[in-house]
């Protein structure tokens, strides 16, 4: 996706570099044999021309606005998939039972494998202020250019551990408080948020049509690494995969809430099949064929008899006109034809790899890794 403040002109020269060139020289070739051939015979009424052109402009509008309707559902999907993979993330970590811990003597102890913010959600009320912002940035909100805030320095943090046990008179002078851990992350909750990480990974190769296993091993056991190899539909596969654990997990648990807490789950995922669907429809639909060639063609057609039109009123000018009106149908054409196809990987793209490290940053903050990888940011005015 293209986030400059001004577009590189090695991108306009490739997109309409060469067909101006040639409709610059065609119109050269008209002004001279009009000029110094006396061919006044190439001369045409300028009438049609500018009736053409009309014409050409609302034909240009119309695809234009369809190519653009395709990418804005392009990223508006991959919004949902930022937001319903959060939403996944919370459910699980939130959701799913959490065995206890046993101590030597039995005793039941709450698991320490908890992130710092879930913990807070078990302590007493108190008068405690937060500590001081981090400044860290995950890319969801960039600044005009596109670029994510970069991450300040870490600040010390003046906290002073508290059990739950502690009054709240002895706390009212504590900043930052953490108190008593409150409920633990277990493994297969680990397992399956990762599993989300792959699964917007493995879409985003999908849709690319990329090898996806170098981007989504890090987030598997390597048994399942071997079953996903033979699946076609790799995004798919991690659905059903995720499911089935989901299955598997609940069914050990014989509380009724269970079956609430598991439909809430399912309509996540039936969220998540939908993005997919919806993404491979824009990918194996494109436009009619009709909307690309038919305005192609009237734009070629118009070029041609753009300096026949003119030449007689603009004489050696011919040239200069024509390259400036040919810029513009040409560029008009070629951005429809580049918009409406959000998943190519191209510099009209949607910013895939962008989104999918965001969701990669804020799964793994969720599970209380420190170490996280920085946000995407723009390459020479690109976000991808």
């Amino acid at each position: 996706m293209i986030v400059g403040r001004m577009l590189s002109w090695r991108i306009v020269i490739r997109y309409t570099g060469r067909p101006v060139v040639l409709h610059v020289l065609f119109a050269l070739c008209i002004a001279a044999a009009y000029e110094l051939l006396d061919a006044s015979w190439l001369a045409v009424p300028a009438l049609p021309v500018s009736v053409l052109a009309a014409a050409l402009g609302i034909l240009l509008a119309f695809r234009n606005n369809s190519a653009y309707d395709r990418w804005w559902e392009a990223r508006t999907l991959w919004g949902g998939l930022v937001n319903t993979s959060r939403s996944f993330a919370r459910q699980v970590l939130t959701f799913l039972p959490a065995p206890l811990n046993r101590t030597a003597d039995g005793v039941s102890e709450v698991s320490p494998a908890t992130p710092r913010l879930m913990r807070t959600a078990g302590e007493p009320s108190s008068p405690a202020r937060a500590s001081l912002w981090s400044g860290a940035s995950d890319g969801a909100v960039r600044d005009s250019l596109g670029k994510a805030r970069e991450a300040f320095p870490p600040m010390p943090l003046p906290t002073r551990l508290v059990s739950l046990d502690t009054k709240h008179e002895e706390q009212k002078n504590s900043r930052g408080v953490i108190t008593g851990l409150f409920e633990g992350i277990t493994e297969e909750a680990r397992e399956l948020v990762y599993a989300q990480i792959g699964f917007v990974n493995a879409l985003r190769c999908h849709l690319r049509r990329q090898d996806p296993f170098p981007e989504i091993a890090p987030f598997f056991r390597p048994s399942v690494i071997e079953a996903l190899r033979g699946e076609h539909n790799v995004p798919a596969a991690i659905l059903l995969w995720v499911s089935t654990r989901l299955r598997l997990i609940f069914g050990q648990v014989h509380e009724e809430e269970k079956v609430f807490l598991l439909v809430a789950l399912n309509n996540t995922l039936n969220e998540l099949t939908n993005i997919l669907g919806a993404c491979e429809r824009i990918k194996n639909t494109p436009l009619p064929r009709q909307y690309d060639i038919l305005p192609r063609a009237m734009v070629r057609a118009y070029l041609v008899m753009l300096p026949l039109g003119v030449v007689s009123d603009l004489g050696w000018l011919t040239p200069f006109v024509t390259a400036i009106i040919a810029f513009l149908f040409i560029a008009m054409d070629a951005v429809g034809h580049d918009v409406e196809n959000p998943f190519e990987n191209s510099v009209s793209d949607t910013p895939m790899t962008a989104l999918s490290r965001t969701i990669e940053i804020n799964l793994r903050q969720a599970l209380g890794e420190t170490e996280l990888p920085p946000p995407v940011q723009p390459v020479n005015g690109l976000l991808y």
